[in-house]
């Protein structure tokens, strides 16, 4: 069984390590001390099971983690050292226990089998008219953001319109979240480059956490990544990037997602009025109600759609018809 441990305090990372290699059938093939060394040497190699510290999922970026280990098909849990049993969470081991105890543990977590996640939808490839070149499509998301975008992608076709994403994550996950989609999505999925052209078929993801992603131009469409102060408490920001298409915002089609707070939502209602068609995910199937919510309040939505059906409300907004 290949374990990694992620746990940031050197010394219980040290004893983690040392405890596992002494567990019968563990092959400890690494041990990691952020969840960006995580990130990528999961998705190079992926292990059995992860051992986390629970400090970990708690943190904005572990939905990241849950996401890349569901679509890789392998199990977490959290680790802990002797904590009583009514401060342990049910799914805890206790790596303080004897090698044995800890063995069984980690079997039993492995018997069931895990089903990845999903690519693509069978039959939305490619379209069967040619793209209008002049739209475009803005997404925000946040908080459940990354199962949406999974959803919401994987019914656009390989020569989808130039597509723009601001999804708040840590700023190290930005290039492993563009990968994670890139390989289970038609479309090309990259991390944003300053200057890059939009480009039917490419969508393009906010990188990092200290510049925000904005559109350049209005022909010869451009992304551009700015320095500047957080918007609506965010950098990158939704708001930042739906205010700067207002220029265009009759050939934009603008979608915000689930997530928490209520960044896109006032640039969600200035696009609407300038002319852009605006999409938003209902409470129902949002993890988190606040960002889709609070656009919702101000009106700024034209379409209020279970997450399901917002691939196909996207693409007809943008006047395509799909090959089924």
């Amino acid at each position: 069984m290949r374990v990694l441990i992620a746990e940031p305090d050197d010394a219980r990372r040290s004893r983690a390590a040392e405890r596992l290699k002494a567990v019968p059938g563990v092959n400890l093939m690494a041990a990691c001390a952020d969840l960006s060394n995580a990130f990528d040497t999961i998705e190079h190699r992926p292990p059995h099971l992860v051992l986390y510290a629970t400090e970990f999922t708690k943190m904005r970026e572990f939905e990241a983690m849950e996401t890349l280990c569901r679509c890789l098909s392998v199990r977490w849990m959290t680790f802990t050292f002797g904590t009583s049993s009514l401060d342990r969470r049910h799914d805890d081991v206790d790596l303080s226990a004897d090698p044995s105890t800890v063995q069984s543990a980690l079997r039993a977590l492995m018997r069931g089998r895990v089903s990845p996640q999903g690519g693509a939808k069978a039959g939305l490839f490619l379209s069967t008219s040619q793209v209008q070149s002049n739209r475009i499509i803005l997404i925000g998301s946040s908080t459940g953001g990354i199962d949406a975008l999974l959803e919401v992608l994987g019914s656009f076709p390989a020569d989808c319109p130039p597509t723009l994403i601001v999804q708040h994550t840590g700023a190290a996950f930005s290039a492993g979240l563009a990968r994670l989609l890139d390989a289970r999505v038609e479309p090309k999925v990259v991390e944003a480059r300053d200057g890059e052209p939009l480009e039917p078929g490419v969508v393009m993801i906010a990188p990092g956490a200290d510049r925000h992603l904005v559109l350049d131009g209005q022909r010869a469409l451009r992304c551009r990544l700015t320095n500047g102060e957080k918007v609506s408490g965010h950098r990158p920001s939704v708001d930042a990037l739906f205010q700067s298409a207002l220029s265009i915002a009759g050939r934009t089609t603008a979608v915000i997602l689930t997530g928490m707070g209520k960044d896109g939502a006032q640039g969600m209602r200035a696009l609407k009025l300038a002319g852009a068609a605006t999409i938003g995910q209902d409470k129902a199937t949002s993890l988190v109600y606040g960002m889709p919510g609070a656009a919702a309040e101000l009106s700024a939505l034209q379409q209020i759609l279970p997450l399901s059906a917002i691939g196909p409300a996207i693409l007809k907004s943008s006047h395509m018809e799909i090959r089924q």
